[in-house]
């Protein structure tokens, strides 16, 4: 149980550390001048490439410890569907606390449409505008590349064994050479 709490905390991290990575992937191929194609498929590649960093341990930790595909697949739906609500979360902390949008900043709580302000940027922009559609895509997503790093990780240790077991017969019984 302990093993998917750390999934939980890697998911919340990551989901923070990627609101913020993007900025600096942004600003980082805006100094390079990327504007070509092979820009674009670089900073694609980089933006959505980051994600399988945090899932492919899990996952084959989760197929290691317990060799179950529906496990590993489980895991890193968890891991992913945490990194979108911190995300998201991490997005309205940001409006909410620094000088990027003013009548979203805490400060202007009395003004007259702040909380009207709020109702929409909460309901359309952070829930149906991004998380409930990306929620999707981690869990469907996070399904399927957990399960396929564990069944190609179960595959390879089946054939270490098979391998290791056709080495240790033919050390014991010369004859089978």
């Amino acid at each position: 149980m302990r093993r998917w709490f750390i999934y939980l905390i890697t998911g919340i991290v990551f989901g923070v550390f990627d609101f913020y990575y993007h900025g600096f992937l942004s600003n980082l191929m805006h100094l390079q001048t990327y504007s070509s194609l092979a820009g674009e498929i670089t900073w694609l590649v980089l933006s959505i490439g980051i994600w399988v960093v945090p899932i492919v341990p899990i996952a084959l930790y989760e197929a290691k410890i317990s060799r179950s595909m529906l496990r590993s697949a489980l895991a890193n739906s968890l891991t992913w569907s945490a990194a979108i609500v911190s995300y998201y979360l991490t997005n309205a902390v940001q409006l909410a606390f620094l000088p990027t949008r003013q009548e979203l900043h805490f400060s202007n709580h009395s003004t007259p449409f702040f909380w009207d302000n709020w109702k929409s940027v909460i309901w359309d922009d952070i829930i149906l505008g991004g998380m409930v559609e990306w929620i999707v895509v981690a869990v469907v997503g996070g399904f399927i590349i957990g399960f396929l790093i564990c069944f190609i990780y179960n595959r390879i240790m089946k054939t270490r064994t098979v391998q290791k077991e056709s080495i240790e017969a033919s050390e014991t019984n010369p004859q089978n050479l």
